[in-house]
């Protein structure tokens, strides 16, 4: 699988979690979580939908920015996926570089 492939499917991950359309999850979390992460979570969503692989990586990377002050009031099953969607970032962020090195 390649890095792109990653990144869009451990964002999906995060994004089918938490934005349901029958809400449950995203009411069951802790205010402060839910206030954090719901505009750039969309951001991230609507990334997967229109964007170009660059802009899903910004996106992820605001998204993990707004994660960061509330980490630790995330559920386990939420907090599990964001690592999966940061490792999925690093990885595509470090293939993206080799690739504009100058060979």
């Amino acid at each position: 699988m390649s890095a792109e492939e990653n990144l869009r499917r451990a964002a999906a991950r995060v994004v089918d979690l938490v934005l349901t359309e029958d809400c449950l999850y995203l009411d069951a979390l802790p205010d402060a979580v839910e206030t954090e992460i719901v505009t750039p979570l969309s951001a991230v969503g609507r990334a997967l939908d229109e964007g170009t692989p660059d802009e899903l990586a910004k996106a992820v990377g605001l998204f993990l920015s707004c994660v960061l002050p509330v980490a630790g009031e995330m559920p386990g099953d939420l907090a599990e996926a964001v690592g999966e969607l940061r490792s999925g970032l690093r990885e595509y962020a470090a293939r993206g570089t080799a690739a504009r090195r100058p060979g």
